[in-house]
């Protein structure tokens, strides 16, 4: 078998089997002895060795307006199967993602104040859109996640662009178009005063 042939049949095989990989969460169950301390269960499906999958996870924050990133311990309870621990501070807003094997499929996971898993979280397996959770098939990148963060924290375009430094410009805008308004309205009466006095010395 030539060299380009192997590599073919190598590139396909590993096409397959991200294709085929998929990733599912929910909060654990309260009886589970396994997920103990855990506050998210992670579970793989598609590959004929569970254990292999070498899945990765990450806390991505925004903390006081900084960006970062924690990279999570996963603890296999099951073959396939991994529980997550709060390894994140519960200052700022936080969303979760996992990632399979060679970026096949990333979910991310929204999470509550404080840093908290929201009760009922679950994303079924071969599903894209779950409950507080969503999928794609490949990693998701720095804007989407910097997206998902400033939407927790409730930071859209127009706030930003209202504020600066914490500071709203709001009142201060209205103060300036006050002023303003109250300048101008002076301006006419001034003018139209000496028109009047200008029509008097003229008769």
């Amino acid at each position: 078998m030539s060299l380009t042939l192997i590599a073919i049949t190598l590139l396909v095989s590993s096409s397959a089997i991200a294709g085929g990989f998929q990733l599912s969460v929910e909060t654990p169950s309260p009886s589970s002895d396994q997920a103990k301390d855990a506050v998210l269960v992670a579970r793989t499906y598609g590959c004929h060795q569970p254990a292999d999958s070498n899945i990765s996870a990450s806390a991505e924050g925004l903390v006081s307006g900084k960006r970062q990133s924690i990279p999570l311990e996963l603890r296999p309870i099951g073959s396939g199967v991994y529980a997550i621990k709060q390894q994140w501070p519960s200052e700022g807003t936080w969303v979760l993602t996992i990632t399979g094997p060679y970026n096949s499929i990333s979910v991310l996971v929204e999470l509550g104040p404080n840093g908290q898993v929201i009760p009922g979280t679950r994303l079924e397996e071969d599903s894209l859109k779950g409950v507080h959770a969503k999928a794609v098939r490949r990693q998701w990148i720095a804007s989407e996640i910097d997206t998902a963060l400033r939407n927790a924290a409730g930071i859209t375009s127009e706030t930003s662009s209202e504020s600066k430094d914490g500071l709203s410009f709001g009142p201060f805008a209205w103060l300036l178009g006050g002023l303003a308004a109250s300048v101008l309205a002076v301006g006419l009466v001034l003018h139209a005063r000496r028109g009047h006095t200008s029509s008097e010395i003229a008769s």
